[in-house]
């Protein structure tokens, strides 16, 4: 019945969706099992250029790429597709904090916007910037850094303020 919905919405339009954690990270532990990934995730520099022009042209510090918020990101945007869902929360319950963790981040004010639909990723930052929640969540002050995930057109952008 999910996935039957999930389809519905995506055949009418790009989905999108943003997820913000207005303080500290999660303390709770994730589960015993947890995915590393087990390859590193490349930067996509057109991507990159896209997100640091927004964040710039809104009087912010460019955000910075981090391979294990790009991990956390690209095992959940494989997840996603491999399962059939699109969601900040994980099948198996985990949370993108939870999930950051188990790659070894933490953070003081992590964010996490999904897009499903777009033709590439710098196109997912023109529509989140026009979304008034994923929006904020590329405002983040401060020192900030970034992953990203791409599992066909599903996209997942973790970012993270520096602690």
């Amino acid at each position: 019945m999910r996935l039957m919905s999930v389809l519905a919405m995506a055949a009418s339009a790009a989905l999108l969706a943003g997820c913000d954690d207005t303080g500290m990270a999660s303390s709770g532990t994730a589960p015993a099992v947890v995915a590393r990934a087990s390859a590193s995730v490349a930067p996509d520099a057109e991507f990159e250029a896209a997100l640091n022009a927004f964040r710039t042209q809104n009087g912010l510090q460019p955000a910075t790429y981090n391979p294990r918020l790009a991990a956390a990101a690209q095992l959940h945007a494989e997840d996603m597709q491999a399962n059939g869902y699109f969601d900040h929360r994980s099948l198996d319950g985990r949370t993108y904090t939870q999930r950051l963790a188990a790659q070894g981040y933490r953070s003081c004010w992590p964010t996490e916007n999904l897009a499903w639909g777009q033709r590439n990723a710098a196109r997912a930052v023109t529509e989140w910037a026009g979304s008034p929640k994923h929006h904020r969540n590329m405002m983040l002050q401060g020192r900030v850094e970034y992953g990203l995930g791409q599992a066909g057109n599903i996209y997942v952008l973790e970012l993270a303020r520096v602690c």
